[in-house]
């Protein structure tokens, strides 16, 4: 029974709020913010070459197969480009639109899930931290599959939630079956298997808990198990029929499976990594998180906390096991930890423990820091920058005052800081956006197919076009050759090797613009000389 002065959240007003506060934190950048390499812009391409092609089945970077991950989300993002942009190919927020409505729709069911298992006010906090998150913020603006993941885990839960919570004598609706299947489904069609892994690993954690698993037999598996795969079965009918089948297989032994057993890609590390990443991962929600999630773990013998804690924790042990580490792992296991964090919270209103301000101060500097220095080295707006910093070094002192409900500086300060870092900048890092100036020089010049040695990142076709040629440079210089208006890049230290190459086929070499930045994928800094053959030049 919800006390008076939460009454005013049973209704659509909680979810009016959370809306407003997702359109506040998700919207900014995500127009602005150029293609982000290499997982993004990998995506983003495929999507765009379904559009280009009508072939929504194949998933393809330029001619290779992509077969990581099943095809849901080029579908998503296909379909926003077609709804929201007109077909507009190039139109980057509209592929990324499935993140963001994906995450603001994560951030209502939390809510949902936090009313039913805890009353409004836990629900209301546990979708604001939820939204406030660092890591759940990044990936709303990025249009890759880990948002939309994360809803489909928040769904099935939901479901789950229907299953463990009533009475031995009630039998749940079937169309809590038919949800959580379909979830599971969603999930499959999203990111493959991990979606089993992640509900069985909340499901495990409960039976042993409860040393029960009486409860599972209502999730109807055999009604339930065909509808979960019914989603993935027209894509893969098709593979079959198309003598693509192996694309499946491909995804496990090339994907899945190396990363359970191996650091994939140099993506290694060892068991805890996260947990000590987390005071970044979850800032500014991480002021309250922690010591809420202590006070949770007291009530666990509670069982709507017991099944916050088996969904968020038990998933983020299973991550922390598997050698391949990398942030968004963990996204789909903030809802359960919200939850439990936001119940620890209203349950002991105590001031925020010092230990915890002063973790939450010290990463607080630490961005603040971040935030100048990226400034300084790659170019953009000092002034936000040193704004930010001075709010954020404010901002923690604020937590030393003798005061309580601190968790109010957390939407507040995440408003202000991710706002204007999404919306002006990052933008602004012009050192770190060379395939977005490449484009723009290249589009002046009156674009056209282009063959880049050395530069080789995946934001560059997405920007530049399918026909982009990722090559060397004895290959540059023919193609430049045998066209007067084709453009090349080559990188400043081979420019001389690529001069002497076209006058060998007498030819002079015109150099067009020179951009210099930093290759954040390889971790390098980057000069580029965009060229092409002189025209009505003689060969001095």
């Amino acid at each position: 029974m919800e006390s008076e002065s939460e009454s005013w959240m049973s209704g659509h007003i909680p979810l009016a709020v959370l809306t407003l506060l997702c359109l506040i934190l998700f919207l900014p950048g995500l127009t602005s913010l150029p293609p982000t390499d290499r997982d993004e812009a990998r995506f983003l391409q495929a999507s765009k070459q379904m559009l280009e092609t009508g072939d929504l089945m194949t998933i393809r970077f330029q001619d290779d197969l992509r077969n990581k991950k099943p095809v849901g989300i080029h579908w998503l993002q296909v379909t926003a480009v077609k709804l929201f942009a007109g077909g507009d190919r190039f139109a980057v927020w509209a592929y990324r639109l499935p993140s963001a409505l994906s995450a603001w729709l994560t951030v209502l069911v939390t809510f949902v899930i936090g009313r039913r298992l805890f009353g409004a006010s836990s629900g209301l906090l546990a979708a604001g931290l939820l939204a406030c998150t660092l890591l759940f913020v990044v990936e709303a603006h990025i249009a890759k599959t880990d948002a939309a993941l994360a809803l489909a885990v928040t769904l099935a839960h939901l479901a789950l939630l229907t299953f463990y919570i009533s009475p031995s004598d009630n039998r749940p609706p079937f169309s809590s079956v038919l949800l959580f299947w379909a979830a599971i489904g969603l999930g499959l069609l999203i990111k493959g298997p991990i979606i089993i892994a992640i509900v069985g690993a909340t499901t495990l954690a409960l039976c042993a808990a409860d040393r029960s698993i009486k409860w599972l037999q209502d999730l109807q598996p055999t009604i339930g198990i065909p509808i979960a795969f019914g989603f993935l079965i027209p894509w893969l009918a098709w593979l079959v029929a198309t003598g693509n089948g192996d694309v499946v297989v491909n995804s496990l032994t090339e994907d899945l499976f190396p990363k359970l057993f191996s650091g994939q890609e140099s993506h290694g590390a060892l068991p805890g990594s996260y947990l000590l990443a987390s005071p970044v991962l979850l800032w500014p929600a991480s002021l309250v998180m922690f010591p809420g999630l202590l006070v949770a773990a007291q009530y666990r013998h509670e069982q709507a906390v017991r099944f916050s804690l088996a969904w968020g924790c038990a998933a983020w042990l299973m991550f922390e096991l598997i050698p391949t580490k990398l942030p968004h792992y963990v996204l789909p296991t903030l809802p359960g930890l919200v939850l439990a964090a936001a119940a620890g919270v209203l349950k002991s209103r105590d001031v925020i423990p010092r230990w915890s301000c002063i973790m939450w101060g010290l990463v607080s500097a630490l961005l603040a820091g971040a935030l100048v220095w990226a400034t300084l080295a790659y170019g953009g707006s000092l002034l936000v920058a040193g704004l930010l910093a001075v709010m954020l070094i404010a901002t923690t002192a604020l937590t030393w005052t003798p005061q309580k409900n601190l968790e109010i500086l957390v939407p507040s300060l995440a408003i202000i800081l991710f706002g204007l870092t999404f919306s002006i900048l990052l933008p602004s890092l012009s050192k770190l956006s060379l395939s977005a100036r490449l484009a723009e020089i290249i589009e002046e010049e009156g674009g056209g197919p282009v063959a880049l040695s050395r530069f080789h990142e995946p934001s560059a076709v997405f920007l530049l076009g399918t026909e982009t040629w990722l090559t060397n440079t004895r290959n540059v210089v023919a193609h430049i050759a045998a066209d007067p208006d084709a453009l090349g890049v080559v990188a400043l230290d081979e420019l001389e090797h690529a001069r002497d190459m076209l006058v060998a086929t007498q030819e002079n070499l015109e150099i067009v613009d020179q951009v210099d930045g930093y290759n954040y994928a390889k971790g390098r800094p980057e000069q580029m000389v965009i060229i092409r053959r002189a025209r009505d030049q003689p060969i001095p």
